[in-house]
Protein backbone atom coordinates (compact mmCIF):
# COMPACT_ATOMS: atom_id res chain seq x y z
CA UNK A 1 0.00 0.00 0.00
CA UNK A 2 2.80 2.38 0.93
CA UNK A 3 4.60 1.60 -2.33
CA UNK A 4 1.44 2.32 -4.35
CA UNK A 5 0.94 5.64 -2.53
CA UNK A 6 4.55 6.69 -3.25
CA UNK A 7 4.08 5.82 -6.92
CA UNK A 8 0.81 7.77 -7.07
CA UNK A 9 2.33 10.87 -5.44
CA UNK A 10 5.39 10.63 -7.72
CA UNK A 11 3.16 10.37 -10.79
CA UNK A 12 1.11 13.40 -9.72
CA UNK A 13 4.25 15.47 -9.04
CA UNK A 14 5.65 14.46 -12.44
CA UNK A 15 2.43 15.57 -14.15
CA UNK A 16 2.49 18.93 -12.33
CA UNK A 17 6.11 19.58 -13.34
CA UNK A 18 5.45 18.64 -16.98
CA UNK A 19 2.33 20.79 -17.09
CA UNK A 20 4.23 23.73 -15.57
CA UNK A 21 6.93 23.45 -18.24
CA UNK A 22 4.34 23.50 -21.01
CA UNK A 23 2.56 26.47 -19.45
CA UNK A 24 5.86 28.37 -19.27
CA UNK A 25 6.13 28.60 -23.08
CA UNK A 26 5.16 31.95 -24.56
CA UNK A 27 3.79 32.40 -28.04
CA UNK A 28 3.62 35.66 -29.93
CA UNK A 29 1.00 36.25 -32.58
CA UNK A 30 0.86 39.30 -34.79
CA UNK A 31 -2.25 40.20 -36.74
CA UNK A 32 -1.39 41.50 -40.21
CA UNK A 33 -3.94 43.37 -42.29
CA UNK A 34 -4.37 46.06 -44.92
CA UNK A 35 -3.26 48.58 -42.29
CA UNK A 36 0.16 46.87 -42.36
CA UNK A 37 0.33 46.81 -46.17
CA UNK A 38 -1.47 43.55 -47.03
CA UNK A 39 -3.34 44.01 -50.32
CA UNK A 40 -6.57 42.51 -49.00
CA UNK A 41 -7.69 40.93 -45.71
CA UNK A 42 -9.03 37.67 -47.18
CA UNK A 43 -6.04 35.32 -47.44
CA UNK A 44 -6.52 32.18 -49.56
CA UNK A 45 -2.97 30.76 -49.44
CA UNK A 46 0.11 31.08 -47.20
CA UNK A 47 3.69 29.93 -47.84
CA UNK A 48 7.01 30.43 -46.07
CA UNK A 49 9.85 30.17 -48.60
CA UNK A 50 13.41 28.94 -48.09
CA UNK A 51 14.64 32.50 -47.55
CA UNK A 52 12.18 33.01 -44.69
CA UNK A 53 9.76 35.31 -46.53
CA UNK A 54 6.07 34.79 -45.84
CA UNK A 55 3.85 34.82 -48.94
CA UNK A 56 0.13 35.56 -48.74
CA UNK A 57 -2.24 35.01 -51.65
CA UNK A 58 -5.35 37.17 -51.45
CA UNK A 59 -8.31 38.13 -53.62
CA UNK A 60 -6.35 41.23 -54.60
CA UNK A 61 -2.80 40.11 -55.28
CA UNK A 62 0.24 38.26 -54.01
CA UNK A 63 2.03 39.67 -50.96
CA UNK A 64 5.57 38.96 -49.71
CA UNK A 65 6.24 39.80 -46.07
CA UNK A 66 9.81 40.16 -44.75
CA UNK A 67 8.87 40.53 -41.08
CA UNK A 68 8.68 44.32 -41.31
CA UNK A 69 6.78 45.26 -44.45
CA UNK A 70 4.85 43.89 -47.40
CA UNK A 71 5.70 43.94 -51.06
CA UNK A 72 2.65 43.54 -53.28
CA UNK A 73 2.64 41.78 -56.64
CA UNK A 74 -0.36 42.63 -58.81
CA UNK A 75 -1.37 42.26 -62.43
CA UNK A 76 -0.03 45.05 -64.63
CA UNK A 77 -1.47 44.96 -68.14
CA UNK A 78 1.51 46.98 -69.44
CA UNK A 79 4.09 44.42 -68.31
CA UNK A 80 4.57 40.86 -69.56
CA UNK A 81 6.65 40.18 -66.42
CA UNK A 82 3.75 40.71 -64.00
CA UNK A 83 1.37 38.12 -62.65
CA UNK A 84 -1.61 37.57 -64.93
CA UNK A 85 -4.36 37.77 -62.31
CA UNK A 86 -4.84 39.15 -58.80
CA UNK A 87 -7.10 36.42 -57.35
CA UNK A 88 -4.51 34.08 -55.76
CA UNK A 89 -5.75 30.62 -54.77
CA UNK A 90 -2.65 28.44 -54.13
CA UNK A 91 1.12 28.74 -53.48
CA UNK A 92 4.04 26.31 -53.73
CA UNK A 93 7.85 26.67 -53.72
CA UNK A 94 9.86 24.27 -55.88
CA UNK A 95 13.40 22.97 -55.26
CA UNK A 96 14.95 25.88 -57.21
CA UNK A 97 13.17 28.47 -55.05
CA UNK A 98 10.62 29.47 -57.68
CA UNK A 99 7.14 30.27 -56.38
CA UNK A 100 4.25 28.58 -58.20
CA UNK A 101 1.13 30.71 -57.97
CA UNK A 102 -2.36 29.36 -58.59
CA UNK A 103 -4.99 31.89 -59.63
CA UNK A 104 -8.60 31.73 -60.72
CA UNK A 105 -7.48 31.88 -64.38
CA UNK A 106 -4.48 29.55 -64.39
CA UNK A 107 -0.98 28.94 -63.09
CA UNK A 108 2.00 31.32 -62.91
CA UNK A 109 5.61 30.91 -61.81
CA UNK A 110 7.52 33.66 -60.00
CA UNK A 111 11.27 33.67 -60.66
CA UNK A 112 13.01 35.55 -57.81
CA UNK A 113 16.36 35.81 -59.63
CA UNK A 114 14.87 38.18 -62.22
CA UNK A 115 11.78 39.30 -60.27
CA UNK A 116 9.32 38.18 -62.95
CA UNK A 117 6.30 35.96 -63.52
CA UNK A 118 5.62 33.55 -66.36
CA UNK A 119 2.28 32.03 -67.29
CA UNK A 120 2.56 28.24 -67.15
CA UNK A 121 1.16 27.10 -70.50
CA UNK A 122 2.24 23.46 -70.57
CA UNK A 123 -0.42 20.94 -71.46
CA UNK A 124 -1.90 18.84 -68.68
CA UNK A 125 -2.10 15.03 -68.81
CA UNK A 126 -5.42 15.44 -70.64
CA UNK A 127 -3.63 17.73 -73.14
CA UNK A 128 -5.58 20.79 -72.08
CA UNK A 129 -4.18 24.10 -70.89
CA UNK A 130 -4.56 25.08 -67.26
CA UNK A 131 -6.81 28.11 -67.69
CA UNK A 132 -9.20 27.71 -64.76
CA UNK A 133 -8.99 28.00 -60.99
CA UNK A 134 -5.98 26.23 -59.49
CA UNK A 135 -6.97 25.12 -55.98
CA UNK A 136 -3.81 23.25 -54.92
CA UNK A 137 -0.17 22.85 -55.98
CA UNK A 138 2.12 20.09 -54.68
CA UNK A 139 5.50 18.66 -55.60
CA UNK A 140 6.93 15.15 -55.45
CA UNK A 141 10.37 13.70 -54.66
CA UNK A 142 11.34 13.71 -58.35
CA UNK A 143 10.84 17.47 -58.63
CA UNK A 144 7.56 17.25 -60.52
CA UNK A 145 4.89 19.79 -59.69
CA UNK A 146 1.26 18.73 -59.67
Amino acid sequence: MKKALVLLVSFICYQIVCHAQVMDEHYYFKNLSVQNGLSQNTVNAILQDKQGFMWFGTKDGLNRYDGLSFRQFKHDGRSQRSIGNNFITALYEDAEGNIWVGTDVGLYIYYPENDSFRHFEELSAEETKIEHTVTAIVGDDQGCVW
